[in-house]
């Protein structure tokens, strides 16, 4: 039997989760990537999407499995003898509520939610300094002991090396797209090839993409920014992540780094230059709860841009009027919880012909339409 020929253009944490379980299976996927203002390089996340007070609950199935898919995205990592370590570590996070209200409710959601999503582990409310150091003395916190930090740059590195030890091909380039028929043809420097299958994983940059095809699509950029303070006397402590209301969230790394970040610009479009006021706005947030943490000197920072949809929805299925082409996007600042399980799932619907996702809960015709 003849191999798909299989397109993924956009080699982001989707994008390339799909192309790393395709080559694993055996298959030689081409994976296209430009790269530019890519949000998975450009961030450092937090895994702990289960006490989200979001109401989404097509959102929160896909995080929710996402957090549990890092577990066995880790391992088959490993099997395969890739540092996963630098990814993914689980030291647990700290989540600082309003009043005691918040506590409570973290509580009884624990108890409703764990059957269901064995990676939360343990919760209870602590005293917040006594797991973090430089936080205030007089705050609580909600501590999830199955909470998270991945690094995208550091995930993006390793699974472009598996793809291509594996028998996959990465092209660093951007291409255009050239609609036959029902189908797509793929452009790259004057050069066309058609795909048995394809998936369009770029982000925010999916408007333009489908543009010059008569497609609306309803998804924009959105601008965020992180900066990073680091400091030897940080290294191995497996502090666990801190959430506090709204911005600011702080990310320490067992390497001796902790992150701050990240900002949500909605007006600034697809550019990248580093807005230093909005790093500043960043630390000011975070001496409220930590200000021996935010006189830290700023080591150097990262801006990405994500893909939100207008209603903050996910956008994915079958993109209307072409066959066998998928997309992934609208994913905004959740897309390092969920873009593994999704890129996994996507892989799972080309080897097997179906995956584990309701497309009727996305309906993707509210987000992209032909013109």
């Amino acid at each position: 039997m003849t191999q798909k020929s299989i397109a993924i253009v956009g080699g982001g944490i989707v994008g390339a989760t799909a192309a790393y379980y395709l080559a694993r299976q055996g298959y030689q996927p081409v994976l296209y990537d430009w790269g530019q203002g890519q949000a998975t390089k450009a961030a450092a996340g937090i895994i702990n999407p289960w006490f989200s007070l979001r109401r989404n609950q097509a959102w929160f199935q896909l995080v929710a499995h996402g957090a549990e898919f890092y577990r066995q995205f880790m391992e088959d990592l490993k099997q395969d003898g890739y540092p996963h370590q630098a990814i993914f570590q689980v030291d647990g996070a700290l989540m600082i509520r309003h009043s005691d209200k918040g506590y409570a409710r973290d509580l009884k959601q624990a108890q409703k939610k764990l059957p269901l999503w064995p990676a939360i582990g343990q919760v209870k409310t602590v005293k917040a300094r006594d797991y973090f150091p430089f936080l205030k003395d007089d705050l609580k916190a909600t501590y999830v002991e199955g909470g998270g930090r991945v690094d995208g740059e550091q995930l993006i590195r390793i699974l472009h090396r598996a793809i291509q030890d594996l028998g996959g091909t990465i092209h660093y380039q951007a291409v255009n797209l050239n609609q036959r028929n029902n189908g797509l043809e793929i452009q790259v420097e004057g050069q066309s090839k058609t795909y048995d299958q394809v998936l369009l994983a770029v982000g925010a940059w999916l408007p333009i993409l489908l543009e010059p095809l008569n497609y609306q699509v309803k998804i924009h950029p959105q601008k965020g920014q992180l900066y990073i303070i680091q400091d030897a006397n940080f290294k191995n402590q497996h502090w666990p992540v801190v959430m506090p209301p709204g911005l600011g969230d702080i990310i320490p790394f067992n390497d001796g780094r902790i992150i701050i970040g990240a900002t949500h610009e909605e007006d600034q479009a697809y550019n990248l230059d580093p807005d230093l006021s909005q790093l500043e706005a960043l630390r000011q947030h975070v001496s409220q709860i930590a200000p021996d943490l935010a006189a830290y000197p700023i080591q150097t920072y990262k801006v990405g841009t994500r893909a939100q949809s207008q209603d903050y929805s996910v956008v994915l299925g079958q993109v209307p009027g072409l066959n066998q082409v998928w997309t992934v996007s609208g994913l905004g600042s959740s897309g390092l919880t969920s873009g593994p399980y999704l890129g996994y799932q996507w892989a799972k619907l080309v080897s097997q012909g179906k995956w584990d996702i309701d497309t009727t809960a996305y309906p993707i015709e509210a987000y992209i339409q032909k013109l």
